[in-house]
């Protein structure tokens, strides 16, 4: 008997019901899960499980960046075709990235580090690190870890906020499909011959060029599977063998982040946008960004409060409590409020429909009964 044919990927995106909202708040949740290990145990914790199992190939905090980063290709991809329009690309993408920021690295250098430094106040305030933090971090083109007397003392001493190094790559990204689309390059076979050199310049992992290429595989990975959405389907028999690619690559020690690039990047949508009561999640706000800026000082905190090294799962416990109510606080009153200031400055902006999570999808629409 014939069954109906899976849907595509485009089918799915003209649906409202997905997972997006869960698996962003999944992968933050996860980071802090992975920078448990170093800032929790230290050295004499040991390397977290899925570092073992890939032979140091990725963290579990490197793959949830990765989560982020093929959602992230997705969205900004599709924005960019829906609009194309400069000003107004630039103004959401700015506006969603550095208010939050802005206000997490105030907080951190004149309520955390104020309270935490175990210098006298006069010196500490009087220190240019405590300036150029906030400068250097904000603007993203070199972050500075430390700020005066500053968890000095904990077992992953000094870093104040490891998490931002990712972001000044999230944002040339964003420019990189700003670039593209602008200069009528974003086109679905030169996307997928770029993917194929950055998988390249990943396998000779040429030291200058940073993480660029390994994060770019994420990120494209993303970005190639929308503009290739009309021939992508959404089938548990490529999602599975997938997984088989995945487990394959983490096993023989090498071609991982290529493998996480495409498979993973498949595997991430198809999860995406899988019926389920999850769709509903994010109906009281999107808090995977606040909870990313925040999660590593807080953490670090933590370690420093309660007097040296704990278990991991302690340390991620009270850190995730702590950092869910930063998230929520920085959704609700700074993150929510900026990004409704994009559509009273660009009113175009409304007739573009965003991917929420509150219909039925197309998935679920055009998949066959099991």
């Amino acid at each position: 008997m014939a069954t109906q044919s899976r849907p595509t990927l485009s089918e799915c995106l003209e649906g409202r019901g997905n997972n997006l909202d869960f698996l962003r708040f999944a992968a933050a949740t996860g980071v802090i899960v992975s920078h448990s290990f170093p800032l929790g145990s230290g050295p004499q914790g040991g390397p977290e499980p899925l570092t073992v199992f890939t032979h140091g190939q990725v963290s579990l905090g490197l793959v949830c960046v990765a989560v982020f980063l093929v959602i992230s290709g997705l969205l900004i991809t599709r924005s960019w075709e829906r609009s194309r329009d400069v000003r107004g690309f630039l103004l959401a993408r700015t506006l969603r990235i550095f208010p939050g920021l802005a206000v997490s690295l105030l907080l951190t250098v004149f309520v955390l580090g104020a309270a935490l430094t175990t210098h006298p106040l006069r010196d500490y305030f009087s220190a240019p690190d405590t300036y150029t933090f906030l400068l250097r971090n904000f603007t993203l083109v070199n972050p500075q870890w430390n700020l005066p007397g500053v968890f000095e003392g904990n077992v992953y001493p000094s870093a104040v906020n490891g998490s931002l190094w990712t972001l000044m790559y999230e944002v040339g990204f964003y420019l990189l499909v700003l670039g593209l689309g602008v200069t009528g390059l974003l086109r679905k076979e030169l996307a997928l011959a770029g993917w194929c050199v950055t998988a390249v310049a990943s396998f000779l992992n040429i030291g200058r060029l940073g993480f660029w290429p390994v994060l770019g595989l994420y990120f494209g990975g993303g970005l190639v599977l929308y503009l290739w959405r009309e021939r992508v389907r959404m089938s548990p028999w490529l999602a599975a063998a997938c997984v088989v690619v995945l487990t394959a690559a983490s096993m023989a020690g090498k071609g991982l982040p290529v493998a996480i690039g495409s498979c993973g990047a498949y595997l991430v949508l198809y999860l995406a946008f899988l019926p389920s009561r999850l769709a509903h999640f994010g109906r009281y706000g999107d808090f995977s960004y606040g909870i990313y800026i925040y999660a590593f000082p807080v953490q670090q905190a933590v370690t420093a409060v309660l007097g040296g090294p704990m278990p991991w799962w302690w340390n991620a416990t009270l850190s995730l409590i702590a950092t869910l109510l930063l998230g929520m606080m920085s959704w609700r009153y700074i993150e929510k409020p900026a990004i409704s200031l994009r559509h009273r400055e660009h009113p175009s902006i409304h007739s573009m429909p965003p991917l929420t999570a509150n219909h039925t999808s197309s998935y679920r629409k055009s998949s066959p009964r099991q």
